[in-house]
């Protein structure tokens, strides 16, 4: 491994939609699954939170972001490179926007859960498995039945509808020990990593698809895309998580 210059700071901390830069390298080497390098500014979204990592590339090569032991975000597959070498950076805009589009709905739908008295306990915001779970534990009665569940979701449908008609600006700080924290405006605040819309007017089709208990947990299943986007190429074709 060769040593990393400098800090690494993440770009898409502070705008989700940059979706091209230019950077330095800060650290590079190679393993088992070939050459990887870190960036910085660095514009990777990794893998984590309950979020997929970005597809993207690095001066035209193909690259998996990565958190590494470290901290460092690195960049699996990149070129041979130098440390101080400057290079191209690239993200699909298109899974970049359905990405964040997936997880500031889930924010909302937990916050909507939570109102509702449910306690948390568990997401996904990957793109065809996108899901809140929360604990059942005081809530049997109202999901007992098939047509209760449905009566749950069409409850909750209607509470998403009226927060995006309401509107909201989505907007993210970093404290001095790195710390980020992620507002929805009107809705809630909460520590994240994830990537965002920078408003509520920009997320669309925002549907609430199942509620039900499984596993020990109420499992909501829902789906979102950015206005204006497209799926991305991580689109909806992926299965839905059990």
């Amino acid at each position: 491994m060769t040593t990393a210059l400098t800090q690494q700071t993440h770009a898409y901390y502070e705008d989700t939609y940059l979706t091209e830069a230019t950077a330095a390298v800060i650290a590079a080497g190679r393993g088992e699954d070939g050459a990887w390098a870190a960036v910085s500014p660095n514009i990777f979204h990794p893998k984590g939170g309950g979020q997929p990592s970005d597809e993207g590339t690095l001066d035209g090569v193909p690259v998996t972001p990565e958190r590494a032991e470290n901290g460092l975000v690195v960049l699996r597959g990149a070129p041979e490179l130098e440390p101080g070498t400057e290079v191209a950076c690239a993200v699909d805009a298109g899974t970049r926007l359905l990405h964040a589009a997936l997880h500031t709905a889930g924010h909302v739908l937990g916050a909507l859960g939570e109102a509702r008295g449910w306690v948390h306990s568990g997401h996904s915001h990957f793109p065809g498995q996108a899901r809140l779970d929360f604990s059942p534990e005081g809530h049997e009665d109202e999901l007992a039945t098939p047509e209760l569940r449905e009566a749950v979701r069409a409850e909750l449908q209607a509470a998403m509808d009226a927060v995006l008609a309401r509107g909201g600006a989505v907007t993210a700080s970093v404290d001095a020990a790195g710390h980020r924290t992620v507002a929805i405006e009107g809705v809630n605040t909460e520590p994240c990593g994830g990537t965002h819309v920078r408003s509520l007017a920009e997320l669309a089709d925002v549907t609430i698809l199942e509620v039900k208990v499984k596993r020990g947990a109420i499992k909501v299943r829902y789906e979102a895309r950015h206005a204006g986007a497209g799926g991305g190429s991580a689109g909806a074709d992926a299965g839905a998580r059990a």
